[in-house]
């Protein structure tokens, strides 16, 4: 009898719960089907409507969340609340839709900072109607912060016991059940149990009868004091010592160091966070010395970290990953003056500035899609109207190369086109998708990696043939076979042409290979035709390099398919090849 009251409270619980959140309740409910259908269609079936409806589910989930936030706290009617968010919610629906069949890394991106931005609206959204409480603003998101992290225990729990049961029925009672079972079993508890239970726990900003007030746990106090700001100290200390090697040595700091400040900057700011209610109180000098001093301290990184991402933008440009390191450079210095000026600093102001940064880079001219493909597209007009008489270095072809593979792989061939209309259109005719090597081919360069050294001197060749979409033609041959020269090969009457059996052997020599065939010697000198060819080196080709040898009797083709090596004083030592022999009988 004792269960039956608990029940009634879990589903007491869940309708009030369902009732003050009908939208994300149903948007949850949604995303999990859809998911589940996705799954389905993975198996056949078109998958990009699924792909974005999940990813629309998951940002309107956040988005009407801090809407509802918003106008409990305003105590506002809730048709407004359910308007605002049907249009706002619309908005996210055709932002997703409007990626591309295959959505590119920098569409994922997009939603990735979208998704953040939102869930940092969370955190303030239910505080901008009504008087702000700095202790009521903290309390409100470690209650959170809290309830994420026990709605995902819950949630692991409940999906273990539940698969745990499923396997005992299956292997106890020989029932089988279908076999995705396990994998829907968990979409609905983390899409409509994990978020019902996380709703639960949201705490009403503007109660006047269960106002919140200021809980700090001891275990936090410990995590903070005896863990976290250790490990602040000691990154802090690095960097300065870092920084103060640059100015001894007068040296340019390594690129990496950026992320480094950033993840050190971001850390501190949340350890800043969690120690501000007990920051001044006695006993926590530490803490408070923390406080005091954190801003002041950041000063000398943030010059560092300035110094690092503009010597690379001036160099290479704008990427996404750039931009996004100096939007957050500058909103980390805005915060840093923000917080030394303000006598009585409020920390909304963290997530809101944070939040306004993410919307700003998304949408518009000034996002990051739209700066760092302009900044590409003019350093790739620069170098179209270099002289090409006088040739490019190996490093200025090797950043001509990364600007043709960051345009391609994100925005495609044809955004190149108005820039070398006689070099791409004729290319674009005859392949749509083509490599980046052959974009560079066809603008009179090569292509060289990002990985590739000045003085490289591996032989590194290879050569793909497309049976299913190649044609070749094949007259005046009467017998095919591949041929490498770490493996034997030996064919004793293997075929027969014209009534006439043929057997065949292959001995590695040190010039390549002596093919015997029906007991005549033919020396295939492998070995001096690629020292001679300039076609093997150590970046990517698509030229086909073959190799014909003809006696009284027999007409050879050689089709090289792959070769490597090492280059030694100006000669080719090759380790390894594989070779396609076609043999017509004269």
């Amino acid at each position: 009898m004792s269960k039956l009251p608990s029940l009634q409270n879990v589903i007491k619980a869940t309708q009030r719960t369902v009732l003050r959140f009908p939208l994300e309740t149903l948007t949850a409910i949604l995303g999990t089907i859809f998911a589940i259908i996705l799954q389905e269609k993975k198996y056949g079936g078109p998958q990009e409507f699924y792909i974005k409806a999940v990813m629309s589910c998951s940002l309107c989930l956040i988005l009407f969340l801090s809407v509802s936030l918003y106008f409990q706290a305003s105590k506002k009617s809730n048709l407004l609340r359910f308007l605002s968010s049907f249009i706002l919610g619309s908005l996210l629906i055709a932002f997703v839709f409007s990626f591309k069949k295959n959505i590119t890394d920098v569409e994922a991106q997009e939603f990735l900072v979208l998704n953040i931005t939102l869930h940092l609206l969370v955190s303030f959204a239910g505080f901008l109607p009504k008087t702000y409480h700095q202790e009521e603003f903290w309390e409100f998101n470690k209650q959170l912060f809290l309830r994420i992290l026990t709605a995902g225990l819950y949630s692991m729990v409940l999906y273990c016991g539940l698969a745990l049961a499923i396997l005992a029925i299956e292997k106890l009672f020989g029932f089988e059940f279908y076999d995705r079972i396990y994998l829907y079993i968990f979409f609905t508890i983390t899409g409509v149990f994990n978020t019902i239970f996380f709703l639960n726990g949201v705490p009403e900003t503007n109660n006047q009868e269960n106002p919140l007030q200021l809980s700090y746990p001891k275990g936090l106090k410990n995590f903070t004091q005896f863990i976290l700001l250790p490990l602040i100290s000691l990154y802090l200390i690095i960097l300065i010592c870092y920084e103060a090697k640059i100015l001894i040595t007068l040296s340019l700091p390594v690129g990496w160091v950026s992320y480094l400040v950033l993840v050190f900057a971001i850390f501190g700011i949340l350890s800043f966070l969690l120690v501000h209610p007990i920051a001044n109180e006695k006993g926590n000098l530490w803490m408070k010395t923390f406080n005091r001093w954190f801003y002041f301290l950041l000063i000398p990184l943030l010059g560092l970290l300035f110094w690092a991402i503009l010597y690379r933008i001036n160099l290479y440009g704008f990427t996404h990953e750039r931009y996004y390191v100096l939007l957050l450079s500058i909103w980390l210095g805005v915060v840093v003056l923000y917080f030394l000026i303000q006598k009585q600093p409020k920390i909304k102001f963290i997530p809101i500035s944070m939040c306004l940064a993410g919307l700003f880079s998304i949408v518009g001219p000034q996002s990051a899609n739209s700066v760092s493909k302009n900044s590409q597209l003019s350093r790739f007009q620069s170098y179209i109207q270099k002289d090409k008489v006088k040739k490019l270095t190996f490093e200025q072809e090797q950043d001509f190369s990364s600007i043709v593979s960051f345009l391609e792989e994100n925005y495609g061939v044809e955004i190149m086109v108005p820039y070398a209309e006689k070099e791409l259109k004729p290319l674009l005719k005859k392949d749509k998708f083509p490599s980046d090597y052959k974009i560079m081919k066809a603008l009179g360069y090569e292509y060289r990696s990002m990985y590739e050294e000045k003085e490289d001197t591996s032989i590194n060749y290879s050569y793909y043939e497309n049976d299913q979409t190649t044609v070749q033609n094949i007259h005046g041959f009467d017998m095919s076979f591949h041929l490498s020269d770490n493996s034997k090969f030996e064919c004793i009457d293997c075929i027969k042409i014209e009534n006439k059996s043929y057997s065949l052997y292959a001995k590695t020599k040190d010039y390549g290979t002596d093919l015997t065939i029906n007991g005549e010697v033919i020396p295939l000198k492998i070995i001096p035709f690629i020292n001679e060819n300039t076609g093997f080196g150590s970046h990517p080709t698509d030229q086909k390099i073959t190799q014909l040898i003809e006696t009284d009797k027999y007409r050879i083709l050689l089709t090289y398919l792959n070769v490597s090596g090492e280059l030694e004083k100006k000669k080719k030592v090759i380790s390894y090849y594989q070779i396609k022999v076609m043999i017509g009988v004269k």
